[in-house]
């Protein structure tokens, strides 16, 4: 898929034209401080809409309007930062975690540049007291069984859980299955033919 491809199928995640704008800031930023940390490659930029705007962008019609949302493992900002441009212009609030300084530097200065209603939380995950929130989500930060470990304290106070999950990802399953009794709907990507966005509405460690 090229860049304005993946541009043009925002619109059909209900991603509106201010949201858009936002997203163009943040890409923007994100490859100045590329240069300066390693936040993504060279060849990523070269499909950074395609691979992973608009990847994280499909939570967006998942998560709806004004929801409090917290991101484990923000990385770059994806899908943080997306999710803090949609509830910029929504309603809604994002807490961003992670444990590097300098992508926690990195993520503060998108939120400030753009005033996104996002908190920036320089820790690791399991040092961070819970919160209840309406979502957790999660994209290239653990495999299933440890991501659900770390996830425990939102989703065990009704939070529901998105996590972008690739190939492997009904081996990831029956392996936490082993520890978890989980209510789950596997979403086919928009963007990988073999990838999922795993929804989980209920876990309790067997």
């Amino acid at each position: 898929m090229i860049e304005s491809d993946a541009k043009s199928a925002l619109s059909e995640l209900n991603v509106s034209r201010e949201t858009l704008e936002l997203l163009e800031g943040f890409i923007e930023l994100l490859n100045g401080w590329r240069q300066k940390i390693n936040l993504v490659g060279p060849r990523e930029m070269d499909q950074i809409w395609a691979r992973h705007v608009l990847d994280s962008a499909q939570l967006i019609p998942m998560v709806g309007q004004g929801a409090s949302i917290i991101d484990l493992g923000s990385g770059a900002g994806f899908p943080g930062l997306v999710l803090g441009c949609h509830a910029k212009t929504t309603g809604g609030s994002v807490t961003l975690v992670e444990s590097v300084g300098k992508k926690c530097a990195f993520l503060l200065d998108v939120t400030g540049k753009l005033q996104l209603p996002v908190r920036v939380e320089n820790r690791r995950v399991e040092a961070l007291a819970a919160q209840t929130v309406d979502f957790v989500t999660a994209r290239a930060f653990a495999p299933l069984p440890r991501l659900l470990d770390y996830a425990e304290p939102w989703l065990s106070t009704g939070a529901t859980g998105l996590f972008f999950k690739g190939e492997r990802w009904r081996e990831e399953l029956t392996e936490a299955q082993e520890c978890w009794n989980l209510s789950y709907e596997a979403i086919p990507s928009r963007t990988s033919e073999t990838g999922i966005i795993l929804k989980i509405k209920g876990a309790q460690r067997v």
